[in-house]
């Protein structure tokens, strides 16, 4: 498939922020890929997504990557293993250094981003695997130290890149049964807190509209600055960080079914497909465009 087949509805924006996409086709009968040209640290930039039905998840892996990711969260597990590069780590309010050999490991909601540490471009490799394929457990991410999972994982990329997907699924197990299990977050059961969860569920119901904090702190009987500090205290996003977030989210899987581009930032609230545009490459790393076109090649080779 050749570039100007890459997209449904990519704008100008989008082919600009892709730097002139040289290609996207299938190799080996596995992979998508995009690659990018550019000059410095840029060269060689490329990013793979590949559907993964069996895990109702994806194969993600990034090379060459720069750019910072911003704070943002999904309704999916993230597992992953850094190739090359050091970023810090934002994990749930906290800063944690990852480099080469490091584990990633985000369960559904964990709020996440990342910047350079180091100029070295940041390479790395992952799965995503939705929430109810692991029954919403929560997993906490080993010491450095620990090789065993680290292991357990690089089994799991193999064998989904060599099409094993029944003994993918096994070593899934595996790799999770080593890792330690998580609390749930640790939430002081107050009225604000409550009143955060309230948010929200509503976000989640009205992910196109706009939030009126002030409202909707007035109907739960407190200020909008306690609701916010409850909030981000909860999720480590305020309300409308959380929301850009969620919307990006949600495209993924608009996108994942054919959706262009236009009308699933109409669809979900943003002002305008450049909108969507700008936040979906913070997050993800790529254009929507050109996510939806790795889909839809990945797709044909199931």
């Amino acid at each position: 498939m050749g570039c100007a087949d890459c997209a449904n509805g990519v704008s100008d924006e989008e082919r600009k922020s892709t730097r002139d996409a040289i290609s996207c086709k299938s190799i080996g009968h596995t992979q998508a890929i995009l690659f990018l040209k550019g000059n410095g640290p840029r060269m060689n930039t490329s990013c793979i997504v590949e559907p993964i039905p069996l895990f109702k998840g994806e194969r993600r892996a990034y090379s060459g990557i720069v750019q910072p990711f911003a704070e943002h969260t999904h309704s999916h597990y993230v597992f992953g293993i850094v190739r090359e590069g050091e970023r810090t780590l934002t994990l749930g309010g906290e800063l944690l250094p990852i480099k080469k050999g490091s584990l990633i490991v985000f369960n559904p909601g964990d709020a996440h981003g990342c910047a350079q540490a180091s100029p070295a471009p940041f390479s790395y490799d992952s799965i995503t695997v939705a929430a109810q394929v692991l029954e919403e457990e929560r997993f906490c991410r080993p010491n450095e130290g620990d090789a065993l999972p680290r292991k357990l994982l690089e089994k799991v990329f193999l064998l989904l890149d060599g099409r094993c997907e029944n003994e993918a699924s096994g070593a899934l197990i595996a790799f999770t049964q080593a890792l330690a299990r998580a609390d749930g977050p640790h939430l002081n059961e107050t009225e604000h807190e409550r009143a955060a969860m309230r948010l929200y569920a509503h976000i989640l119901g009205h992910l196109a509209e706009r939030v009126c904090i002030g409202a909707f702190a007035e109907s739960e009987g407190i200020s909008p600055y306690a609701l916010i500090r409850s909030y981000r205290r909860v999720f480590s996003l305020t309300p409308v960080q959380h929301q850009l977030a969620l919307r990006v989210d949600a495209a993924c899987g608009l996108l994942a079914k054919g959706t262009n581009v236009a009308d699933a930032a109409a669809e979900l609230g943003f002002s305008d497909q450049p909108h969507l545009t700008r936040e979906f490459k913070k997050r993800i790393g790529c254009t929507p465009g050109a996510y939806a076109v790795m889909r839809k090649a990945g797709a044909y080779l199931q």
